[in-house]
């Protein structure tokens, strides 16, 4: 059993992802999913579900004990049965309910399940959702377009500096971060792993009918048990719950280089197709097109 952040650096289907996961997580494994997003959570709303039980009932309850184990009553479900604790959808409510919650947010690993934390979109500078860090994964929804690609390619190089100063909670380190690209683009995911060092884990395809269906369906009903949603998500669901640990990708596929006026040392990206374009902030490759799919930024 183990926890799994669930984020993006930009706004790109991360609660999709944590529904699609829990919806086919392996049978005989508990499953949590938190909404934890502090820009509002969405499954309420989508699912049908009333106001409470939620994150704020939790929040109340919270002051009398602090014991993990009070999170079951307050969580709804998915169609096939994945427990959810969802966030309220107004924003300063869901950041009020989870600061109040850093200390149960703190002992998600306590319970005997796994554990998917919905975090929303990440900002490089922001304390971890609720307050404290989290022990465990995390995993970064991205499209491979290369808006994102800069996207990520900055925040990452950002958490580095701040870890090097010492002032970063250390949410994201090297050996706990994976990726998943979500739609199409003209990066394949074996290049986005190259370029930026970090494995990308798997793709979900865009698949809006899917996604809507999997908060009023389980995932094994017919109309969805073949969708390419639910067929990637149970594969990357299975890859998730046999791993202990996400692995980058090896130092050796890296260069590296002290910026101007020294300092930390950053990653020089590789190979040159995407390298190009993240150094310059141009979609234009060295004929002067863009890439496939790709439009100049």
């Amino acid at each position: 059993m183990g926890t799994t952040l669930l984020a993006s650096v930009r706004s790109c289907g991360t609660t999709t992802l944590g529904v699609a996961l829990a919806a086919t997580w392996p049978a005989g494994r508990p499953v949590l999913l938190v909404e934890l997003d502090p820009a509002g959570g969405t499954l309420a709303a989508a699912s049908g579900w009333a106001a409470e039980p939620s994150l704020v009932s939790l929040a109340a309850a919270a002051r009398r004990s602090s014991d993990p184990e009070a999170i079951w009553a307050h969580c709804q479900h998915l169609p096939g049965g994945a427990a959810v604790l969802a966030a309220p959808p107004y924003p300063e409510r869901a950041r009020s309910a989870g600061a109040l919650l850093a200390g149960l947010v703190g002992r998600l690993g306590d319970l005997d399940a796994d554990v998917l934390v919905d975090a929303g979109r990440l900002d490089p500078q922001a304390s971890s959702p609720g307050g404290t860090a989290l022990a465990g994964r995390v995993v970064l929804s991205i499209r491979p377009r290369l808006a994102d690609l800069h996207g990520l390619a900055s925040f990452l190089e950002h958490r580095s500096l701040l870890e090097h100063r010492g002032t970063s909670d250390a949410l994201v380190e090297t050996g706990r971060l994976g990726l998943v690209s979500v739609g199409d683009g003209p990066y394949p995911d074996g290049e986005v792993a190259e370029a930026l060092g970090v494995e990308v884990l798997g793709r979900l395809p865009w698949d809006p009918e899917g996604a809507e269906l999997l908060t009023v369906l389980p995932a094994s009903d017919r109309r969805l048990r073949l969708s390419p949603l639910v067929r990637a998500a149970r594969s990357l669901a299975e890859n998730l719950a046999g791993d202990g640990a996400l692995q980058p990708t090896p130092s050796s596929t890296l260069e590296e280089t002290a910026p101007p006026g020294g300092g930390i040392r950053t990653r020089l990206l590789r190979p040159p197709r995407i390298t190009a374009a993240l150094r310059t902030g141009s979609g234009v490759s060295r004929n002067g097109s863009a890439p496939s799919g790709e439009a100049p930024l």
